[in-house]
């Protein structure tokens, strides 16, 4: 491709590949670049479709190698050779830290959600990459392999399936949609798990994601054990916040449980955190665990501190308050662009809590998205409490902080 008309907005190096992320006007393109060393990935490739054996091994994949390019690969080249073997093509894109998600529909391109274009340009969501899948037969390959690392099937009758690759290979989630129900050309969904190594509240605060003062009134909540709401669109930064809070506040002795639909937060090592996850659901198999019931069964455990559900979307809310009544905090994300938005699906089928209930919140925090040297970044918008107003039954309000300035308006709902 040429690249002439782009220009380079970042340039980094993975599994001795060089990566390159380029730019002209709002498109962004991920390109991967030819390696230095004297094995290209083109030659690679071409050695390992070239092998008609069903499992390919170093030894037949050496020899593949010097008869289809006539180089002798070194053995630093063979290390990374060994890796690239497992996932093929898509290997670079699951080594890259910056990738957070990767997306195939059909043959064709390779897609990509890049963490560091997010945080610069919050409106970017999927970029294109270099990499393509050139047939229906090879996507078809790719869907094979990826359903048997995470041990399922798909077929017509089994169309959509979900799992995790193993931990060895990053235990990243898989969602496989057979081609019978994707338009005749069939979806692989990769969405990256992000390990311990998140990005910090301190970090946060000199990035302009947080605020100070907002971090100082976490720190007190956390400490007293009170329940948090982090609210906002989709792409706001909201599970980045509850990971930097989880990581940077809450200390591995404390009993922790944390449900999660899709695994993105891991438990601190040698802590006393535990984490309950939805089963991957087998298209047809019946399975019926929710969130509702691991978020009940966390109660029923020896939870002594905080439950943490990363994404609340329906019923499972029902079981903060209890847990609150049981003396343990609560944090967990909600998509809503406003604390009144929040307030009122808390409300409304199918969670359905009392205005007395929601008012045992602390506090919601609103991610947004703000202006800065002409382009947006991920910010605190504002952090709201709710408050029980026992003579008209209704929750109030109380907005402590809005975007730079201290807000002490409240209004009824």
């Amino acid at each position: 491709m040429n690249t002439s008309f782009y220009e380079k907005i970042l340039e980094y190096t993975v599994s001795s590949t060089r990566v390159q992320i380029v730019k002209r006007g709002n498109n962004y393109k991920y390109l991967i670049a030819e390696q230095t060393k004297a094995l290209s990935r083109e030659d690679i490739a071409r050695a390992i479709e070239s092998i008609n054996e069903r499992k390919i091994t170093l030894f037949n994949l050496i020899k593949a190698i010097r008869r289809t390019t006539g180089k002798k690969p070194k053995f630093s080249e063979l290390v990374s050779i060994s890796r690239s073997m497992r996932y093929k093509k898509l290997q670079i894109l699951l080594d890259d830290p910056y990738i957070e998600d990767i997306s195939i529909i059909g043959p064709g391109t390779v897609w990509v959600r890049h963490s560091e274009i997010l945080q610069r340009d919050p409106r970017a969501d999927y970029i294109p990459t270099n990499i393509t899948i050139k047939t229906q037969a090879e996507f078809l390959e790719y869907m094979e392999l990826l359903a048997e690392k995470i041990g399922k099937l798909v077929t017509p009758l089994n169309p959509i399936a979900d799992g995790n690759l193993p931990e060895e290979d990053g235990g990243h989630r898989v969602h496989l949609v057979h081609p019978e129900v994707a338009g005749g050309v069939g979806e692989i969904v990769i969405r990256k798990k992000r390990g311990i190594s998140s990005i910090s509240l301190d970090e946060m605060i000199k990035r302009g994601t947080i605020p100070p003062e907002v971090v100082k009134s976490i720190k007190r909540i956390i400490e007293k054990r009170g329940s948090i709401i982090i609210a906002g669109p989709p792409g706001s930064g909201k599970t980045t916040l509850l990971r930097a809070i989880l990581y940077s506040l809450i200390p591995k002795e404390w009993k922790i449980v944390i449900i999660e639909d899709t695994p993105e937060i891991d438990p601190l090592p040698e802590s006393a955190w535990v984490r309950y996850i939805v089963p991957a659901n087998l298209w047809g198999s019946g399975r019926n665990v929710d969130q509702m019931i691991l978020a009940k069964a966390a109660l029923r455990a020896s939870v002594t501190r905080y439950i943490v559900i990363g994404e609340t979307r329906g019923r499972e809310a029902r079981v903060l308050p209890q847990a609150m009544n049981m003396g343990l905090g609560s944090l967990t994300t909600f998509h809503g662009g406003s604390a009144r938005e929040v307030v009122t699906r808390l409300m409304s089928p199918p969670i359905e809590l009392s205005p007395y209930q929601v008012a045992m919140f602390d506090a919601i925090i609103v991610m947004g998205f703000s202006a800065k040297d002409g382009s947006l970044r991920r910010t605190v918008v504002s952090v709201e409490k709710p408050i029980y107003d026992d003579s008209t039954n209704r929750v109030i309000i109380r907005k402590l902080y809005k975007m730079r300035a201290i807000a002490h308006a409240e209004t009824g709902h």
